[in-house]
């Protein structure tokens, strides 16, 4: 029997990218491999943090909120769920056989690790982390993972005060690399998440600047602080 570590399973709205506004069941798993200056979950960032549960333990958690209302998904968050992607496996096969559909929410810098996850997830929200925010560069990792799945792929940016011109000239090449397809959801940060968000005109030039050049683009801010849920 696999064992995942667990910080926590709850049944909320999706308060960011393209599901926004649908409710499902979170499971927010333990570990991360980056330290994003704006993360709202710093609780989950250590490997060793929650328990251990065994995959039944997980199966019924959710089971038990599928029971009491209708859920369009389950949000598989973090940390970095890739981190656990073994044992995560026979858990998203248990959805996909229980007909629930699987939201992968990951930074897109583990695409081994996804190409063993990748039948099993049917969207999948690719963070890009920019290296203002987390001190490294990811971008190799980031087209590499993009390159595995496109059709079930949506990208989301988080720009704060630190987002430079350069990164996002960067972050247009990636994408029209990987393909211009690719939905890309433009996040100002949230400040009460502990960093500033860029300047609205940074903003909307940025938008401005990757509507011109890809198929999709959106300026979708983070709504669950807004609605005051997890």
């Amino acid at each position: 029997m696999s064992a995942l570590r667990i910080v926590e399973v709850f049944s909320s709205l999706q308060g960011e990218g393209l599901c926004l506004g649908q409710r499902h069941v979170f499971v927010r798993l333990a570990g991360c491999s980056l330290r994003c200056r704006y993360c709202d979950s710093a609780q989950a960032q250590p490997l060793d943090a929650g328990q251990t549960w065994p995959s039944q333990r997980v199966e019924a958690a959710i089971e038990g909120f599928l029971a009491e209302r209708t859920h369009e998904a389950i949000a598989w968050t973090g940390g970095e769920p890739l981190l656990q992607a073994r044992a995560l496996a026979p858990v998203l096969g248990w959805a996909h056989q229980r007909g629930v559909k699987n939201l992968l929410e990951t930074n897109g810098t583990l695409p081994e690790e996804f190409q063993k996850l990748e039948p099993l997830c049917d969207m999948v929200a690719v963070d890009i982390k920019l290296p203002s925010a987390t001190g490294v560069e990811s971008w190799s990792q980031h087209l590499e993972f993009l390159r595995v799945a496109p059709a079930k792929v949506f990208v989301k940016v988080v720009l704060t005060a630190r987002t430079t011109p350069a990164e996002w000239r960067q972050v247009i090449r990636l994408m029209q690399e990987a393909s211009p397809d690719i939905p890309l959801v433009v996040q100002p940060a949230t400040a009460c998440g502990g960093e500033e968000p860029a300047p609205a005109e940074t903003a909307v030039l940025f938008l401005r600047q990757a509507a011109a050049l890809l198929k999709d683009v959106r300026l979708i801010p983070q709504w669950h602080p807004l609605w005051g849920l997890p």
